[in-house]
């Protein structure tokens, strides 16, 4: 197994292709990656920027590049000792009609073999009946038909239902009825009609041939085409018709708001565009991932990394399969977001996870735990005095599920009815509904995995901690919880346990990441995915035991600071850090800029916008993302308008994406706006407003002070236990609001730019391209250059990182330092934690293990230190904020 040294994430679509990789290819392998990490490369919904809406898995998308593209990448990836790993979305697919699998589906209804393909739900569900449902209307049926939006067409396809500029197919037992209701069809067209009925029972590819010469033959024949013309327009001049039409297809079309109550078929999370997949069925799996194997036979892929594993029946099982298929030499990661002391499963045959929980830890070591409770201090007494953070996402976890997942609550209730020797018979249904509602709500961790139909003894502990929670949470409903408890011990349940737990991870995310975080903002750095603000601050010891039972478990996970799915960029985080560290003086500086901003808060009917809550999450992001020269640009405002739109709907409080309120949200833009206005229309906007002064001298003082702990975060994911993933762009600052804006074009010609001045300079000794990365901060160059060194050092020698001993090291200062060690090398890391802010100046001792060598030449600064005795005296920081020392 080519296990990588460095991973870098890569974005394609269709303003990045293959041909755009290729041109960075040179400086990515300079800088000292090992492996591509893409982007979902299989064909995706038309214009998609993130390739997760997987229309065709068994084509490449033809938008990013062609299948010459990609293997002349490959060749020119094997050339350069690199490799290639494949981001996959086994979990669900585009509903669309793109989507050629789910088309047939739609067209042929049950006769497909791709209808078991999908996770429909198995019986009738009212008012849908037996048909899919395709929420994606603006307003009701009725309303649609009546204002003209749906129409019948016939098309290269045959015969559609338009509704704008989506063509839903016709089911093809209904083109008979359309040619022949009260009409005088030509008996060649019946005979047609006749032979098109039986082809359809037809395999696939015998199907598509025989509608197509269907098609043909109707279009070669003017009194045949001419006849459909007229059928057309005589369905859509009446609208009972297509009524009667519409409600003989195999899907049922219906309001998007519909979903929230009724849903038949498992979606992603509740995005209504994402159908799921049946991916425990091996037919399913076989082909799902048949392109992908083939890339692999092929040499294009050396490794895969797994999309949502939460969301699949299986997820134990599927990684067997997928290991069987693609070999043992196939590195493979998933992405599982883990609670705090939660356990990747060690029966899982993978190399890790995609590193959220490295993000955690990292963050949280760089984090003043007395500076962050003073924080929370001041946010419970000034801000909002809410419920606890842990009530708090009970509490709306709850609320999600029965506004928006009602239909999903429903589905699981039936199943649970439908218990062999288990049925709820005699359970009050209510009662029932509801105690479900809240064990789902009081889910502790994102799911449990019921492989095998049991349960481990810490999954034992997780489910009674849950029904702990849902029985105070729900004293009345206390019998049904206890009778639901009893089900986790019986193997008759398994069909409904499993089904559970496909729903417990979308509703933590959506209960958590999509609605808590943008709540509850007493300290927003650690309001990420795998982190959690109920912890802020951990011990040095702590990280290194998590750490060292990483370096034990999973040596080969990545380490991830920034992703595609993170709320902010890494060093966004951490200027957001090091407010524990000067608890006192961001409170202060807050307090003034309410009183300054007083007069461009909104208030009617008592009501506040922005609210005290939303108006101290705006200063927060307003610091996380302030640009790096201090300069508000036009950019920069839009940036953050689109930032802001996102941040209110998610939380949900005063406004959200199905009922925009559109006074709150018109005033919190506006307020935001002000803030960062010039200081007058006729100014020439160079001073800025007052708050931009007061708001921009503060925010310089916090980059400044910035730089030391991002670079010490950065050096932790370089050397630590686990691999390093840089996402795209983050080898200079990384200061990304939320998606889609961390998605924005990365400006490489800089980049290069940059590194090439760095070697340059490097060529005329260590000094002179440490004075050029000191003297353009701004530019990201130290940060650039610890990347460019590590990784080239950590290329040159893979068995020190990827099976090296991790020793954690006493540190009598305010540092974290750690040795990583194999045979003959060893590396001592140190690196600046947040305390009081700023590093310490002063000097500090070092103890050394046993062993140890005496002589240590530091990769940054070529600073050559003794430490005799086993101890080395570190004289400060000096000329660089972080030090990875090689001993020799």
């Amino acid at each position: 197994m080519n296990v990588p040294t460095a991973t870098y994430r890569i974005q394609l679509n269709d303003h990045f292709r293959f041909r755009d990789l290729d041109a960075i290819l040179d400086y990515l392998r300079e800088l000292g990656i090992s492996t591509i990490y893409a982007s979902p490369v299989t064909t995706a919904f038309a214009g998609s920027q993130h390739g997760y809406d997987v229309a065709d898995p068994l084509q490449l998308n033809p938008e990013i590049g062609t299948e010459e593209e990609f293997e002349a990448l490959a060749a020119k990836l094997r050339s350069y000792g690199m490799d290639w790993l494949q981001d996959i979305v086994p979990n669900h697919m585009a509903y669309s009609t793109q989507n050629p699998w789910l088309y047939d589906v739609l067209e042929r209804g049950k006769v497909s073999p791709y209808y078991s393909y999908f996770d429909l739900h198995p019986e009738p569900v009212e008012p849908l009946g037996d048909r899919i449902m395709a929420p994606f209307l603006g307003s009701t049926l009725t309303d649609c038909l009546q204002n003209g939006q749906l129409g019948l067409q016939f098309t290269a396809d045959g015969f559609v239902i338009r509704y704008f500029d989506q063509d839903w197919p016709v089911a093809t037992q209904a083109y008979t009825w359309i040619c022949t209701v009260t009409g005088d069809c030509p008996e060649k067209l019946s005979g047609m009609l006749e032979d098109l009925a039986i082809a359809s029972l037809s395999p696939v590819g015998e199907w598509k041939a025989a509608k197509t010469r269907w098609l043909r033959a109707v279009d070669a024949d003017p009194l045949l085409a001419d006849y459909i013309r007229r059928r057309v327009g005589f369905f859509n001049a009446r609208v009972p018709l297509l009524e009667t039409l519409l409600g003989c297809q195999h899907y049922a079309l219906t309001h998007h708001r519909l979903s929230s109550s009724v849903i038949n078929y498992r979606r992603f999370f509740t995005v209504n565009s994402l159908i799921c997949l049946r991916m425990e069925d091996q037919v399913v799996f076989e082909a799902y991932h048949r392109k992908l194997l083939d890339w692999r036979s092929r040499g294009l892929i050396q490794g895969l990394r797994v999309d949502h594993i939460d969301g699949l029946a299986a997820p134990g099982e599927y990684i067997g399969r997928l290991r069987e298929k693609f070999g043992r030499d196939c590195y493979i990661v998933a992405e599982k977001i883990l609670a705090r002391d939660e356990a990747l499963p060690d029966s899982w045959d993978l190399q890790g996870t995609t590193g959220y929980e490295f993000l955690a830890a990292a963050g949280q070591v760089l984090t003043d735990a007395e500076g962050s409770r003073a924080l929370l201090e001041f946010y419970r007494r000034e801000v909002m005095d809410g419920p606890s953070y842990p009530d708090l996402v009970t509490e709306r976890k709850y609320s999600f599920l029965r506004t928006y997942m009602g239909g999903e609550l429903d589905n699981l209730m039936e199943l649970l009815y439908r218990l062999p020797r288990l049925g709820a018979a005699g359970q009050e249904a209510g009662r029932l509904r509801e105690a479900l509602a809240m064990l789902l709500a009081s889910w502790p961790v994102y799911r449990l995995y019921p492989d095998g139909g049991t349960f481990s003894g810490a999954d034992r502990v997780t489910i009674s901690g849950a029904f702990d929670r849902a029985k105070r949470n729900r004293p009345e409903c206390r019998e049904e919880l206890v009778w639901l408890e009893g089900l986790f011990g019986f193997v008759y349940a398994n069909p409904f346990l499993l089904r559970l737990m496909q729903f417990t991870g979308p509703l933590a995310a959506k209960g958590i990441e999509d609605t808590s975080f943008y709540i509850y903002n007493p300290y927003i750095a650690h309001n990420e995915v795998g982190d959690s603000p109920v912890v802020a601050g951990i011990a040095p010891a702590a990280f290194h035991t998590f750490m060292r039972d990483r370096q034990l478990r999973w040596p080969h996970s990545l380490n991830a600071t920034t992703t595609h799915d993170t709320k902010r960029g890494e060093d966004a985080r951490i200027r957001l850090n090091l407010l524990g560290g000067q608890p006192a003086e961001w409170i202060e500086a807050v307090r003034g800029w309410r009183e300054m901003n007083r007069s461009l808060v909104a208030e009617t009917d008592g009501r506040r916008a922005p609210s005290l809550n939303d108006e101290y999450l705006i200063y927060q992001a307003l610091l996380g993302g302030w640009p790096e020269d201090g300069k508000v640009t036009d950019e920069f405002r839009e940036r953050f308008s689109g930032y802001l739109r996102k941040a209110l709907r998610e939380a949900k409080t005063e406004t959200n994406y199905d009922d925009p309120d559109e006074w709150y949200e018109g005033r919190c833009q506006e307020f935001a706006a002000a803030l960062l206005a010039a200081e007058s229309a006729g100014s020439s906007g160079s001073s800025g407003s007052e708050f931009l002064r007061n708001f921009g001298g503060f925010a310089a003082g916090i980059i400044r002070e910035s730089y030391a702990f991002s670079l010490a975060q950065l050096l932790l994911k370089l050397t630590a236990p686990g691999i390093p993933d840089i996402y795209q762009g983050a080898e200079c600052w990384e200061t990304s609001f939320v998606d889609p804006d961390n998605r924005r074009a990365v400006d490489y010609g800089r980049r290069m730019e940059l590194l090439q001045e760095i070697r340059a300079k490097e060529e005329m000794g260590t000094a002179a391209a440490l004075d050029f990365v000191l003297d353009h901060p701004e530019r990201g160059a130290m940060k650039m250059w610890v990347i460019y060194r590590v990784l080239n050092y950590r290329r040159a020698h893979p068995e020190l990182f990827a099976g090296g001993d991790y020793v954690p090291l006493n540190v009598e200062g305010p540092a974290l330092g750690y040795i990583r060690r194999s045979g003959s090398a060893w590396v001592l890391v140190l690196a600046p934690v947040i305390r009081d802010a700023e590093p310490s100046p002063a000097g500090f001792r070092v103890p050394l293990p046993k062993g140890a060598p005496v002589e240590w030449a530091d990769l940054f600064t070529a600073d050559v230190h003794h430490a005799p005795g086993l101890a080395l005296e570190w004289p400060g920081w000096g000329r660089f904020p972080v030090a990875m020392l090689v001993g020799r």
